[in-house]
Parts: structure tokens; C-alpha cells; sequence
């Protein structure tokens, strides 16, 4: 655990003998796509638990070349209290239900996702993990603890939950909004193409190793855990979640949730993560409800009630990227007004390296957009893998005049 943590949150915020977080800063450590390993004063959490290009690690003695130096091991050796997983698509949920189960945490879901975490848990309780001598994968096949937090089947935004996992040191305010997605170009809002492509120099930095999913997909920007599976070789084990589709009549993978994180000190310092970005002003999507206009300007309503936001976390790849460029992430922070924004979901559905190339075309929108102009500070795969993002909730930059109105009438 120390080592996982120090790997985490750096050397420098890890108590040598015990392991603990130092409590007075809170931490971010990023670990690809939307995936955040993040210490609340001390309290760990995941949210996600996706790892891109994960492959088997080298011989300790022999140089680690891979992209992602992360394996799933690490996540569990890091011993998080809970996981929140944004939706349940393989690019945010995969190896949640193994990390849940070896370390008897909940998973914090939709109810259609925690479907698919019982569905994970029973495939790999059945594996008999011949490739590497017939270990467990999981300790037996009960269900794991995955509690839901909106109702089946709801319209997104029709509901708000607070969920008590870190009382009282934090109040979590979560809501369902809408998965990204494509819609006709907005002619009325000032978008800039993104040139989705990666640094060509990627297949000499990072040669493709031995994927730890034995799949077909072993390319660049394989190991996606996307069938068929193939027999698998020692060091193989399939981790993934079956959460792409449709499973057992539950449309699972794009319910998407929002979640704000507030402090309960004296500054309420306030993040939040949404690790999808969806078209809020079409509000299209294939939640109930939807299409509809009025219950995407609903979602806005709703961000613009929230207790001001200090960082946000927010995905800037949205499958609309081609017709709208990064149009939907900058109308988030219209609503969301948040002092730092840090872009997550870089790696996937993004070319690899291709996180610049964003960076620019969100810099001539959002400056043409008007508005809110947050500052950001933004994320380059695979360089910013692991770097720790400290703050300090204590500084008074954090302290916004009438927020703790807004605080209480959400976490009262």
C-alpha cells in the first residue's frame, strides 16, 4: 500500500510507515482517459477504474517501456474506500467489479451498471485462469457491493442524491446527465475543428507489449477488452466489464452520472467529475426522455444551482468533436463557471497524443464563446500519467462569498 500510494500521490505526501495521505491537501493523480485515483484529506477513492494500454509488465530487471507504467494490481494495492464509476462503458468501468471485490469496497453506480458488475463477477468467478495457474481472479462469485444511486430508468436530471460515503469530511452531490454524443453542427456557437491525431512518433516510444486482455486488439490503442477473446497466455487475465452493450435487457454503458465533491471546512473547497460531456442544448441521447431540449437546459439549470465550482474535472472528448469541436464542454462551464479546468478523456475515443491538439481547438472557442474563461491546466498523455495535482483547501483563493448558502440547501 505505501509503495501503490507513493507511486500515486508522490513519495513527498505519503507517510513512509503508515501509508496515510497527509490531511491537510487534496490530491489528484491521473491514470488515463477519465480515470482519477484522488485523496480527500486522506480518504482515497477511485473514480473510474479503467486503465488504457494495459499490458503485462517487463522483467523488474529489464527497462518498463510500456505507455501505461499502471496495472491493476496498483488500483488495488492503492486500497481506495469506494470506487464511482461516471458510466459503464468499458473505457471507464473496466477491472471495477475485481478492484471492488478483493477489497470488499463499494462501487457507487446506475442501477443498470451495478447489473453489470454482478454479470462481471459471476464470468470471472468462472474462469479457472488456466493461463496462470488456475489463481482466482476473484475470491468467490457473491455479489459484489455496488449500490446505486439514481433511479432505473430515469429521466436524466429528474433526480438529485447526496451520497454519505465520506461524511463528514465531504458531501457528494450526484445527478444523472447525458453521454456524449453527436448532433448537427451549431451553426450560432464560434466551434474550431480538432484534428484528432496522434504524434506519429508513438510506435517508436511506445512499442505495443503483450496486452493483459487476451483479445485481437493488440494494436497502439488496443487492449480495449473488446471481444473475441482469445486463449489467453501467463500474464493474461480478462478484467473487463461487459458493459459496451446491451446486457440482460439493461442498457448499462451510457447512463452517465455527475458527481460534485464538497468539503464540509471552513472554504467548502468543491470539485466535481464528469467523465462524459454530452449535447445538453439538443439534449439528445437514448436516455428516457430524450431527445429533448428542455431536459438538457434542465441539466444546465441544475449546474447553474450547484455550489460554485473551484476545479472541474470534465471530459473535452465528445463523440461530437467532428460537428462541434469542443462546443459541449465549454457550454458546461458556462453553467458550472469553475475557477480551474482540468480535461480528462484524453486516451480514448481520442487518438493517443492527440490531447493538444484539443488543447487548441478549446482555446479559440472558448475565447470566442465569451464567458466564463476558466484557467486551465491541462493534461498531456502519456507525460502527466501519475504526476500528483496538490492543493490546498485551506487557501482563501477557494473561498467563494455566498456559496455555503448554496452548500446547504444541497447537503443539508
Amino acid at each position: 500500500m505505501i509503495a501503490a500510494r507513493q507511486k500515486f500521490f508522490g513519495t513527498e505526501n505519503i507517510n513512509s510507515r503508515t501509508g496515510e495521505v497527509r490531511r491537510d491537501r487534496v490530491i489528484f493523480s491521473w491514470t488515463t482517459n477519465a480515470t482519477l485515483a484522488v485523496s480527500l484529506k486522506g480518504r482515497v477513492i477511485l473514480l473510474d477504474t479503467y486503465l488504457n494500454r494495459l499490458e503485462v509488465a517487463p522483467d523488474p530487471n529489464k527497462p518498463d517501456l510500456r505507455r501505461t507504467p499502471i496495472s491493476v494490481d496498483d488500483l488495488v494495492q492503492l486500497h481506495p474506500e469506494a470506487i464511482f464509476l461516471g458510466h459503464g462503458h468499458g473505457d471507464h468501468a473496466d477491472n471495477a467489479a475485481y478492484v471492488a471485490k478483493w477489497l470488499n469496497i463499494p462501487i457507487y453506480a446506475s442501477p443498470e451498471t451495478c447489473d453489470v458488475m454482478q454479470l462481471d463477477v459471476a464470468r470471472m468467478a468462472a474462469d479457472p485462469n488456466t493461463a496462470n495457474g488456475g489463481a482466482k481472479l476473484v475470491p468467490n462469485a457473491r455479489p459484489v457491493t455496488c449500490l446505486p444511486v439514481v433511479s432505473r430508468g430515469s429521466v436524466p436530471g429528474s433526480e438529485i442524491h447526496t451520497i454519505k460515503q465520506l461524511e463528514p469530511l465531504a458531501c457528494i452531490v450526484v445527478f444523472k446527465h447525458i453521454h456524449s454524443g453527436a448532433v448537427p453542427t451549431d451553426t450560432s456557437f464560434p466551434s474550431f475543428p480538432v484534428q484528432n491525431i496522434g504524434d506519429p512518433r508513438e510506435p517508436d516510444l511506445y512499442p505495443p507489449g503483450t496486452c493483459v486482455t487476451p483479445t485481437k486488439a493488440n494494436g497502439l490503442q488496443g487492449c480495449l477488452g473488446n471481444p473475441p477473446f482469445l486463449t489467453p497466455v501467463k500474464g493474461q487475465e480478462n478484467l473487463t466489464t461487459t458493459g459496451f452493450g446491451s446486457v440482460a435487457g439493461s442498457p448499462g454503458g451510457p447512463i452517465s452520472l455527475f458527481f460534485q465533491f464538497v468539503l464540509r471546512d471552513s472554504h467548502n473547497f468543491t470539485f466535481v467529475w464528469h467523465n462524459t460531456t454530452g449535447p445538453l442544448k439538443e439534449g439528445a441521447g437514448s436516455d428516457p426522455g430524450l431527445p429533448s431540449p428542455t431536459v438538457g437546459a434542465h441539466l444546465f439549470s441544475i449546474m447553474d444551482a450547484l455550489p460554485q465550482t473551484n476545479v472541474e474535472f470534465g471530459s473535452i472528448v465528445s463523440l461530437g468533436y467532428a460537428t462541434n469541436g469542443t462546443r459541449d464542454a465549454i457550454m458546461y462551464q458556462q453553467h458550472l463557471k469553475p475557477q480551474i479546468y482540468v480535461p480528462i478523456h484524453m486516451t480514448d475515443v481520442a487518438a493517443v497524443s492527440s490531447s493538444l491538439e484539443f488543447k487548441k481547438a478549446y482555446v479559440q472557442a472558448v475565447l470566442a464563446a465569451g464567458g466564463p474563461r476558466p484557467e486551465i491546466r491541462w493534461l498531456v498523455d502519456p507525460n502527466d500519467f501519475l504526476k500528483p495535482m496538490v492543493y490546498d483547501p485551506s487557501d482563501d483563493r477557494w473561498d467563494i462569498d455566498g456559496r455555503k448558502k448554496r452548500v446547504h440547501e444541497f447537503c443539508h
